[in-house]
């Protein structure tokens, strides 16, 4: 009996042994091969739409200009047809100039009548201008009607109207956050679900930056042209000031030319001549300073006007495209949703 029992045990044994060798293997198994999770609902994620920004158009201010007086223009004509006389037109027009040269209580005589090229210039180089030059500047500010049609006109033009826009401020791009979905629940499951998620999203994280780098970019190039616009407007102005001023001395000098040519048999007209010389550089330097600050002002609005529009457009493609990413942004979040829901079903996604 004791052999058999000994032999039933050693028998026994050995199968329990080769049941359990087997359950291990099984679970070694079980613990070796990794639980793969797929998360198909991001196949279909929406692209981020093309985002066109092409250049504005600008068109250039119309600054308008000092014209020359049509009345003036023909007497100029009668000094250079070599008659050596003015028409009567002329004659009544320099009339009418001493008329009124005699109301005004700024004393000029003597500087008018001892007016010459180099008087000429010191007006019209002046930063401004000061004592009896500035007081008789003050009393040409109104013309009566006898006098006004033989000095130069300011011509503004409907620009000047034009109302000022102010700068939009821009707006801040936040990055994707991963966190706006709930993720509170843990597991290989979930980090699965948001791996899937994040990697959904790269390419619509790229196309947005990408996107909004081009706008960035057109928009840097935009001020830069607008302030080379401004720069180049403002030489033009410059230049068309200096060929005023270039015309005004001519005038002049054309006058007090003519006027000297009849001095000697017809005093009283050259000493007209040599007032109204002295009036018209007077009346055109203070139009033409006029004409300085109104078009420096538009020049200077139109370049506000102008970066207002470019920032503008910045802000709105920035916004458009911020727009459009957040839609597919919500898509992907709805789906990470549903994937996490997914891991839930299966057992908290352990």
């Amino acid at each position: 009996m004791k052999r058999n029992f000994t032999i039933f045990t050693q028998k026994s044994f050995r199968f329990l042994g080769i049941a359990l060798f087997a359950l291990l293997l099984v679970n070694c198994s079980k613990d070796d091969d990794p639980v793969t999770f797929e998360f198909d609902e991001f196949d279909d994620l929406s692209e981020l739409p093309d985002v066109e920004d092409p250049d504005p158009e600008f068109t250039e201010p119309d600054l308008g200009a000092v014209e020359a007086s049509v009345e003036t223009q023909a007497m100029f004509t009668d000094f250079e047809d070599g008659s050596g006389d003015l028409d009567d037109t002329s004659k009544n027009n320099l009339t009418a100039v001493g008329d009124f040269s005699a109301t005004l209580t700024t004393n000029i005589d003597a500087e008018a009548q001892a007016l010459d090229e180099a008087g000429i210039d010191a007006i019209l180089s002046a930063s401004e201008l000061t004592g009896d030059q500035a007081s008789l500047a003050a009393e040409l500010e109104t013309l009566p009607a006898s006098v006004a049609g033989l000095f130069p006109t300011l011509v503004l033009s409907d620009d000047y109207n034009r109302a000022q826009e102010q700068m939009k401020a821009g707006i801040v791009i936040n990055d994707l956050k991963l966190d706006l979905m709930s993720q509170s629940a843990t597991g290989p499951c979930y980090d699965a679900a948001l791996a899937a998620y994040t990697g959904a999203m790269a390419v619509p994280v790229e196309t947005r930056d990408a996107q909004l780098a081009v706008v960035n970019t057109n928009y840097t190039t935009r001020v830069t042209a607008a302030d080379t616009r401004y720069t180049s407007r403002l030489t033009l102005l410059n230049t068309a000031l200096d060929g005023n001023n270039v015309d005004i001395k001519a005038a002049a000098l054309a006058i007090l030319t003519y006027a000297t040519s009849i001095e000697g048999a017809d005093a009283d007209l050259a000493a007209k001549l040599k007032t109204f010389a002295f009036l018209y550089v007077v009346k055109t330097y203070t139009l033409l300073s006029e004409f300085k600050t109104e078009a420096t002002s538009l020049l200077d609005d139109t370049k506000v006007t102008e970066l207002a529009s470019v920032e503008t457009i910045k802000t709105e493609k920035t916004q458009l495209i911020q727009s459009n990413f957040d839609d597919v942004k919500a898509e992907a979040d709805a789906k990470l949703a549903t994937a996490n829901g997914t891991c839930h079903n299966q057992g908290s996604g352990s």
